[in-house]
């Protein structure tokens, strides 16, 4: 592990290999040999670091999924737990309801 600090020459050149040439900070790390997160330490310390943009959609919780069912059925449901009987029927005949089918 290197534990040396930044000269000035080597953060110019992080300036470079990150704004202009675009480089991931992997890359960056390998060519420094330097481990990643301490490529990112250095980039927020010169306030140049952007956070990567995920494209996985976003999380969803369980409370915005129960909100977007109770919209989607029209429906109430009690709390957060789908575990709940009562609430899994609600949700089953809400579904039903919606596809036109007879609850049992």
């Amino acid at each position: 592990m290197n534990n040396r600090a930044w000269s000035p020459e080597e953060e110019l050149e992080l300036i470079r290999l990150y704004n202009d040439e675009k480089q991931e900070v992997t890359e960056i790390a390998d060519y420094f040999e330097k481990k990643p997160r301490s490529i990112i330490s250095k980039l927020v310390q010169l306030k140049i670091y952007r956070k990567p943009s995920d494209d996985k959609p976003d999380k969803r919780s369980v409370k915005s999924m129960v909100i977007e069912l109770e919209q989607i059925l029209g429906i109430e449901i009690e709390g957060l737990n789908l575990t709940k009987k009562s609430n899994l029927e609600r949700v089953v005949d809400g579904i039903k309801n919606k596809l036109g089918q007879s609850s049992n």
